[in-house]
């Protein structure tokens, strides 16, 4: 029969895992046996193989990068946006990549589309190809997030910190120009109010950069309330791949030591904004790309950030597709 204390152990671990960019076991300080909490998790069908598709770099015994890819959906199941999460091999540096919803992407027609298209298309399996087929890199695992649910977890924190550059209104809140402490209602209107794809990406991905570093350094793992108050919550908003069994997941947390001084976001580097059949899209830039994925490939992904000075500069505008 499960005790509270194996729940205790099951949720905090199933909590830190997700918080880092969706599963990726923050902290391990409740680790213990596998318990029926976590293989309750909803799961989607594993990862589908495709001609092509990169090789997997994982390996028994052998120390390497884990990749996951984070969509976000909003309330009425679209995507938002999504992240590319590298954990190093060493399991002790986070990068969370930001990848607009209007990405420009293409099929395996190779006809070209939003990111958002291809996963109303083909879901997030149809993310993971295009995905991969940009970067020529595998992706390890696939989380899908909602956003609203997800949220919530910022009340369980205690509040969130962003810095928020531009003074705004909307649905009764007012958030001034400055560094702000959000609580859960306030950071779903914060990121939301701004539909714009580039806007709505730098500060969702700042608020998950704030949540992660939050668990890592705070209580949310050793206070028992607040450890079942993100279990509750996980479970309603996430769904991982069937490939991201509880066993994996526990391998995962058990060699991790994260510090939040080792967690960064940035976003995917970008040429400039387009249009497609009337929408706008956001083009990546192919030489910058390349240093992305070198650096990724070679688990440098920490010297990459530090070389970004500028990263959401205004984008230019390019001709139409």
């Amino acid at each position: 029969m499960r005790t509270r204390s194996d729940r205790l152990v099951a949720v905090a671990t199933l909590g830190a895992f997700v918080v880092v960019a969706g599963v990726l076991g923050l902290v391990s300080l409740y680790l213990g046996a596998v318990t029926q909490a976590l293989a309750e998790v909803p799961r989607s069908s594993p990862l589908p193989d495709y001609p092509g598709r990169p090789e997997s770099t994982v390996a028994p015994d052998t120390a390497t990068p884990m990749r996951y890819l984070v969509l976000v959906t909003d309330d009425d199941g679209a995507l938002a946006s999504a992240y590319l999460a590298q954990m190093s091999a060493q399991r002790d540096a986070l990068q969370l990549i930001g990848v607009p919803a209007n990405l420009l992407v293409t099929d395996p027609d190779r006809t070209e589309m939003a990111l958002s298209g291809r996963f109303a298309a083909a879901g997030g399996a149809g993310v993971v190809r295009s995905l991969e087929s940009m970067l020529g890199l595998r992706i390890d695992h696939l989380v899908e997030l909602k956003l609203n649910g997800f949220l919530s977890i910022v009340d369980v924190l205690g509040g969130v910190d962003v810095r928020n550059d531009a003074e705004m209104s909307a649905e009764g809140w007012h958030f001034p120009s400055g560094d702000l402490v959000l609580s859960g209602a306030e950071a779903k209107v914060y990121l939301s109010a701004n539909r714009q794809p580039l806007t709505r990406l730098e500060r969702t991905e700042a608020v998950f950069v704030e949540i992660v570093r939050s668990v890592v350094s705070g209580d949310a793992v050793t206070n028992p309330a607040k450890v079942e108050a993100i279990g509750a919550i996980l479970h309603n908003c996430l769904t991982v791949d069937a490939d991201l069994t509880p066993a994996e997941i526990r391998r995962t947390a058990l060699d991790v030591h994260l510090g939040s001084d080792n967690i960064d976001g940035k976003p995917l580097p970008m040429a400039g904004v387009s249009r497609l059949d009337g929408a706008e899209v956001t083009v990546v830039d192919q030489p910058r790309l390349a240093e992305l994925v070198a650096a990724m490939s070679a688990d440098e992904l920490g010297g990459w950030a530090a070389r970004q000075t500028d990263p959401w500069a205004p984008l230019v505008t390019l001709p139409p597709r």
